[in-house]
């Protein structure tokens, strides 16, 4: 459950409101799953298309009863482990491992999920290789003061190394960001004055009391960026600096560089380009991998590191620095 979590930033939980390849009138599985390289195999969503003009919600668009199991390909394309999934009682549509297993590295996997009406649903990823965090710098840092033209402190730097690459590309990275605040013990839509003293400026300036709840932006992502937007160093590392505009809150943050198979990275590219796109009739469709349905059957493989950052000119009761 926490990949769904995760990866919803990207707008990757938005399929379940449409039919990214065309407005269809009839209905589409909607699957949406992500495996981690060498972490626990976690849930699998299932939902069906709903129509432009219909309400959506989870509840009434889940895919109840289906038959899903997750398998691990052996170099032949033939079935080398079979992992059986049961539905949730606690949310519809969500299904979750029979029995443990852990997502091999560069292992090539298929989703099948058969429905109790319509086609048998399958899709393939091929998960990277793991992605080692080697470094912190600057773990402790003060945000930028916006009234002072002149200040650049010292961004935080995440070192990693990352595997060999199986694919005709190369490494491609989504870089996200996550307040480890206690924001259960704040009011969730607080005023102006308190959010003034937890989020940056960029997401204050943002920000609606009337609206809006900080849980909405305790995690930020970026979009896909190219190994070549980082700094390679000699022994074969790579160093990320983390962009200001990527930190919505003073405080500790937990800072994500995931390598993402080609899976999400077509599905991210082509989903950016719908964003840009917007002429009638020049919206092109998603490009997804789902044999009989829709959605996003992805891998990846990441690395983490913590920072703490400080507001500036802080003061005792600026923002309280702990997780």
């Amino acid at each position: 459950m926490r990949r769904l979590l995760l990866f919803a930033i990207f707008g990757l939980a938005a399929l379940v409101g449409c039919d990214t390849a065309a407005l269809e009138t009839e209905s589409q599985v909607v699957v949406e799953a992500y495996l981690e390289a060498g972490e626990p195999m976690d849930s699998v969503r299932l939902t069906r298309t709903a129509r432009a003009s219909a309400e959506y919600t989870p509840e009434r668009t889940a895919v109840q009863g289906a038959d899903v199991q997750v398998q691990r390909l052996n170099d032949s394309g033939g079935v080398a482990a079979t992992v059986p999934y049961t539905e949730t009682d606690s949310t519809d549509g969500l299904y979750i491992p029979e029995t443990p297993a852990t997502v091999k590295p560069q292992g090539t996997y298929r989703l099948r999920a058969a429905p109790p009406e319509g086609p048998v649903v399958t899709a393939e990823t091929t998960v990277p290789a793991p992605v080692e965090a080697v470094r912190t710098q600057n773990d402790t840092t003060t945000y930028p003061d916006p009234d002072d033209e002149n200040s650049d402190p010292p961004q935080f730097e995440l070192t990693v190394r990352p595997g060999p690459s199986a694919l005709e590309r190369q490494n491609v990275y989504v870089l996200t960001s996550r307040s480890l605040l206690e924001l259960q013990s704040i009011p969730a839509s607080p005023p102006d004055s308190v959010a003034g003293r937890l989020l940056t400026p960029f997401y204050l300036e943002q920000y609606d009391a009337d609206s809006d709840t900080l849980a909405s932006f305790r995690v930020n992502s970026s979009g896909l960026l190219n190994e070549a937007n980082f700094t390679s160093n000699d022994d074969g590392t790579v160093s990320i600096t983390l962009p200001w505009l990527a930190v919505a809150f003073y405080g500790p943050n937990q800072v994500r560089a995931s390598v993402v198979d080609d899976n999400l990275y077509d599905f991210l590219r082509t989903q950016s380009a719908q964003q840009m796109s917007l002429a009638p009739g020049e919206i092109p469709n998603v490009d997804e991998d789902i044999e009989n349905g829709t959605g996003i059957f992805g891998s990846f493989a990441e690395a983490s590191g913590k920072v703490l950052i400080r507001p500036p000119n802080l003061t005792g009761d600026d923002v309280p620095l702990r997780p």
